[in-house]
């Protein structure tokens, strides 16, 4: 299995001032508690974890510098500015130069509407996509119209683009009560899943529910839904560690994740766990085949 969507941060290194609102989990995270958690997955993609922007290239390099034996990163997702439009281009080359760095990051999950169809903003996703970056895109529920309105732009100037989009989109499943038409997001997810060279993640959805007393099978309508709409080969299996333990860990949305996809094609679950995310980040081209059969 490759977990497709792993944060790791060092408070005493770099600067998360998001991390005082989840003082649970505001310590350090990195291979050796990801070791003593136990998760039993060795293989990841880094994802960007919000540090201090003017850090996010130190985060790169401290995560490249990393060597543990209970965890292999093959792949770094960095976070890039892309509000700064054609300009983000001198960082885009930075993280090129950089070999484990695979694709990049920017959160737009808290930013206003306005952020989001920004030309600039929309400038920046066409030069990651020209950089021959990969684009992950965190985004929520209410905010997926928009996005479905920006993909449309980026697309159409560079259709070889190639875009993920993170937590299934956030739905507000505590909000909605597990009513996966809340929001619109199951509208929304059909329409963006009309884009073919966008991809999902299957990660963060424990944390959308009640971080305490959610069911597990509330879960199961949102990533039915997902299969139904991307199919397995685009869709990837994230586990979105440590901000997984916020709503009781990395077992319990593993073991969700397992209980839902049990019932497909050995092939299939194989593609989400691990061939999907191989093929996207270009994690292993020299032996596909030996993740997809």
């Amino acid at each position: 299995m490759i977990d497709a969507h792993l944060h790791l941060w060092d408070p005493e290194r770099l600067d998360y001032g998001w991390l005082s609102h989840v003082p649970a989990i505001a310590g350090l995270h990195g291979p050796e508690e990801w070791a003593a958690a136990g998760p039993g997955v060795r293989h990841a993609v880094f994802v960007q974890a919000d540090c201090a922007p003017a850090q996010a290239l130190d985060e790169v390099d401290w995560i490249a510098g990393l060597a543990h034996p209970h965890l292999e990163i093959l792949g770094i997702v960095a976070f890039a500015p892309l509000e700064l439009g054609e300009a983000v281009a001198s960082h885009l080359d930075a993280l090129r130069q950089r070999p484990k760095v695979r694709g990049m990051r920017r959160s737009v999950q808290n930013e206003p509407d306005g952020f989001i169809t920004d030309p600039r903003h929309v400038e920046g996703l066409v030069a990651a996509a020209r950089h021959g970056l990969t684009i992950d895109l965190c985004a929520r529920d209410r905010q997926l119209p928009l996005l479905i309105e920006v993909l449309g732009r980026l697309f159409e100037r560079q259709p070889d683009a190639r875009v993920v989009l993170d937590h299934l989109g956030k739905p507000d499943i505590a909000a909605h009560a597990g009513d996966i038409d809340g929001a619109g997001w199951a509208d929304s997810l059909r329409v963006l899943a009309g884009f073919p060279n966008l991809s999902a993640k299957i990660s963060g959805l424990t944390t959308q529910d009640r971080w305490s007393g959610g069911r597990d099978e509330t879960l199961r309508p949102y990533i039915d839904h997902a299969l139904a709409c991307f199919g397995p080969e685009r869709l990837m299996f994230g586990g979105d560690w440590p901000v997984v333990d916020l709503a009781g860990g990395y077992a319990r949305w593993r073991a969700i994740f397992q209980a839902t996809t049990a019932a497909l094609p050995s092939p299939d679950r194989r593609r989400i766990e691990s061939g999907t995310a191989t093929a996207f980040y270009a994690l292993a081209p020299e032996r596909p085949q030996e993740l997809l059969s």
